[in-house]
């Protein structure tokens, strides 16, 4: 069953300063893992999410296995991605909340 994909705001207000083709990749790579995520999505070292491969980006994932939903929290570029990590760990999981 496809997994539902959830994004949130700050992801939303990151995707807009992209370029318009850098951001329809992001989109696409995203609708692209609905049905296997466990093959695209790689587990992060020391923190508690995931991370989806897109080029020079990397999208924060929140994976809920157990209710098949996938949260993109921020997108970075692949070079500031880990110094930009630390900012969620105090308030990961409360996206899951805003339902």
């Amino acid at each position: 069953m496809p997994h539902d994909i959830i994004l949130t705001e700050a992801f939303f207000s990151t995707v807009e300063q992209f370029e318009t083709e850098d951001a329809k990749r992001v989109i696409n790579k995203l609708e692209g893992i609905r049905d296997f995520p466990d093959h695209f999505l790689d587990r992060l070292k020391n923190h508690p999410g995931y991370k989806l491969r897109v080029g020079d980006f990397r999208v924060l994932i929140d994976w809920d296995k157990d209710n098949e939903q996938i949260y993109a929290i921020d997108v970075f570029e692949r070079k500031k991605e880990y110094r930009e990590l630390g900012k969620y760990r105090e308030v990961w999981g409360s996206w899951r909340d805003d339902e």
